[in-house]
């Protein structure tokens, strides 16, 4: 080391390490207080910690310190910072500080068996057990402040989740919940969006876009109005340096065996990224280094220590840290059984443990201890119930319990509604941070760029049109008008349409509903109205869906010999692209409606199998039953067929007839379209029907898709 070249003993050279853990799990807190204290000039113990971590480390500034910013730039708020800084972004975030408080929340889940159900059960199985309401919270309390790095910690089922979705407002499910959750002593309810983010478990991306895309899209449409485009890119570049994703901001982000892209760290990271690029003063996160090795789930909680430094209030659920880790965060709340076991420094919790009579042995995780001393063991679960309500109860009988709860209830006693006050939270703070037309405009982008650079999207398409078309058009090749070629010919049309229809419906109802979680995320975020999003996935898919059409009816035609007319060719050609938007409407309506792909994709045969049925080919128009007529008008294929037919055959005046016996002897296509019970006076009806289906269909859709997204924050 550079202290040794110096004629100093290098400290680390006595006291070995082999790994990061092994530092710290070898050397107790007292020992690291009086070698490698965070605060002492040379910080080789933090730096060694960065250094594993892939980070920068420029010597001489303290953890926790900062430099004197020394501004480049400053326009619209935004200022920038030298490089040199430790433990800051190079931005300097001017959002006004939050303190988040919450008192006496109590969260109740309902049985599972209520109502008539349990009414029923009651009477006909009384030696059955009746489920009863459970209490996941039981009057918890706390508060962040400015500056604080709050850990949720607690074993499975200690309520750490529930905490959390009642802090943010999200998905609360049908769990009754009585308390209070304020921001500065505002009651925010579900506007707490517009001052903080959350960064979710799941990680939900466009998997055809890159790094630098993704934060290029969250840049323009979650930035106010005022910021500049220079400025937006300037803070896509800040946070690729500030969360170390420089290196892959060209690297698709990916989905796992679809498309190859970004580790699970990267994605973590983009992520974190996305919700910081507001600067919320108030940030949660849920479990932020779930399924990361050590580094990487160090470089995260790096990030969030730095945020706190900058005033930032975070609070986040984290299951079994490191010791490294563990380390980073000031502020525990510790929960068992709904219940708070501990809330306070993290310093003073094993102190509060000791006293207690649960020491941690030497050289162990203290936060494995912490969860393991608050866990309840299925082989003992009366001692440990029994042991948690002793913890929990002291916890309540300390002096540390009744000073957190008298600097709580001080917000939720003042009347300090800060919505339309000059310097409020709420003041010049929309829902929305873009106009419609803008969210349209880089809606079309991002699917834009999803739907020429995902290979399942229109590539695939195509070349299936192609090959389809060759085959049907080599199976059916140059038909002859005689008697044994019209079922041909009216069977290829009607082939076309179902093979339209089928896919269309499928591939729809099957894309957006896979699409449908990003939606509430980002619609939860206050990225886009629906509508936008609506139109911007229809504007995009309508053309795609329409080349395709138009590239298998042109090969099916011509190579099959129907009516050699350019005007009856493009007629089919319209028939045939409108048919594919009414199946689009009724995909999308689908997709909506479906809880989930895989639901949307089971419906769709038992949706169209029906209408297929009915649609003219199988079963002739005039001989469908009275009590099922309805269905055929149901059936958007037995329009366009009954269109189509009628385009193909109505100017055909002669076949060639060779009839014998009873044959059946057609003289031209007007007795070919009797024959299926068309009518040629239906075809403007038909017209008016298909574009009724689809407006329909569409309105349906879209108010689906609006209510959904209103009441998916409340039912998860």
């Amino acid at each position: 080391m550079d202290s040794q070249a110096n004629g100093q003993e290098a400290p680390f050279r006595n006291y070995p390490v082999n790994t990061l853990g092994d530092y710290v799990r070898q050397h107790n807190s007292s020992w690291r207080a009086n070698h490698y204290s965070n605060k002492q000039p040379n910080l080789e113990w933090y730096q060694y910690l960065r250094r594993q971590a892939d980070l920068k480390n420029p010597p001489g500034i303290p953890y926790g310190k900062r430099r004197k910013p020394k501004p480049q730039n400053k326009t619209q708020g935004t200022m920038l910072y030298d490089d040199g800084d430790l433990g800051i972004s190079k931005v300097d975030f001017t959002s006004p500080p939050v303190t988040l408080t919450w008192l006496d929340l109590q969260a109740k889940a309902p049985p599972k068996d209520k109502g008539l159900r349990r009414t029923i059960k009651k009477a006909l199985c009384p030696w059955k057990e009746v489920g009863e309401s459970k209490l996941l919270l039981k009057g918890v309390s706390g508060i962040a402040k400015p500056g604080q790095l709050v850990a949720i910690m607690g074993a499975s089922g200690a309520g750490k989740t529930t905490l959390l979705n009642i802090l943010t407002q999200r998905r609360p499910g049908t769990l009754k919940v009585t308390g209070e959750v304020r921001v500065n002593g505002t009651k925010m309810d579900r506007n707490i969006n517009r001052v903080s983010g959350y960064v979710q478990q799941e990680e939900l991306f466009i998997a055809s876009m890159t790094t630098r895309e993704h934060l290029h899209f969250n840049a323009m449409l979650r930035l106010n109005r005022d910021v500049t485009k220079a400025e937006r890119i300037k803070r896509v570049d800040e946070l690729l340096d500030f969360l170390n994703l420089k290196k892959a901001e060209k690297t698709i982000i990916g989905e796992p065996g679809r498309i190859k892209g970004l580790s699970g760290g990267e994605k973590r990271r983009l992520l974190f990224a996305s919700e910081v690029m507001t600067d919320p003063p108030l940030l949660f996160a849920d479990e932020p280094t779930s399924g990361l090795d050590g580094s990487m789930a160090f470089t995260i909680c790096d990030a969030m220590r730095k945020l706190c430094n900058q005033g930032k209030t975070i609070v986040c659920t984290i299951h079994q840290p490191s010791s490294e880790i563990f380390q980073l965060f000031d502020t525990l709340y510790l929960l068992a059984e709904g219940r708070v076991a501990y809330f306070g420094s993290r310093k003073k919790v094993e102190g509060f443990f000791t006293g207690l009579g649960y020491v941690a042995p030497d050289n162990y995780n203290l936060s494995d201890f912490f969860i393991q001393t608050l866990a309840i063991l299925p082989f003992d679960r009366e001692a440990s119930l029994e042991r948690v309500e002793h913890i929990c109860d002291e916890y309540e009988k300390s002096p540390l319990y009744a000073q957190h709860i008298g600097e709580a209830r001080q917000y939720h006693e003042i009347d300090d509604d800060q919505s339309n006050s000059t310097g409020g939270i709420f003041h010049s703070s929309s829902k929305y941070k873009s106009s419609f037309f803008r969210q349209f405009r880089w809606l079309l982008w991002r699917s834009g760029i999803d739907m020429f650079r995902n290979p399942f999207q229109l590539r695939l398409r195509i070349m299936i049109s192609i090959i389809l078309g060759v085959l049907l058009g080599l199976l059916f090749l140059r038909l002859q008008y005689n008697q044994l070629a019209f079922q041909n010919i009216s069977a290829i049309i009607f082939m076309l349409i179902i093979n339209i229809s089928f896919s269309t419906v499928q591939g729809t109802a099957d894309g957006l509903s896979r699409q449908l979680n990003l939606f509430f995320k980002e619609h939860d975020d206050g990225i886009y109205h629906t509508i936008p999003y609506y139109v911007a996935r229809f504007a995009l898919e309508l053309p795609v869906l329409g080349l395709s059409t138009f590239i298998l009816g042109t090969i099916v035609y011509w190579m099959t010999n129907l009516y050699n007319s350019a005007r009856h060719y493009f007629i089919l050609q319209g028939i045939l692209i409108l048919c594919t938007i009414v199946a689009m409407s009724v995909g999308t309506l689908v997709g909506v409606s479906a809880p989930s792909p895989d639901v949307a994709v089971a419906l769709v045969v038992p949706i169209v199998l029906p209408l297929l049925v009915f649609a003219g080919f199988f079963i002739s128009a005039k001989t469908i039953p009275n009590w099922l007529i309805w269905i055929k008008y149901l059936s958007w294929l037995y329009y366009a067929n009954e269109m189509a037919l009628i385009n193909q055959w109505e100017d055909v005046n002669s076949l060639e007839c060779n009839a014998s016996g009873n044959t059946t002897c057609f003289g031209n296509g007007t007795d070919i379209i009797n024959y299926y019970g068309f009518n040629k006076s239906h075809y403007n009806r038909n017209l008016g029907l298909l574009f009724a289906i689809f407006g329909t269909c569409t309105l349906l859709s879209l108010l689906i898709l609006i209510l959904r997204a209103k009441f998916q924050r409340k039912t998860g």
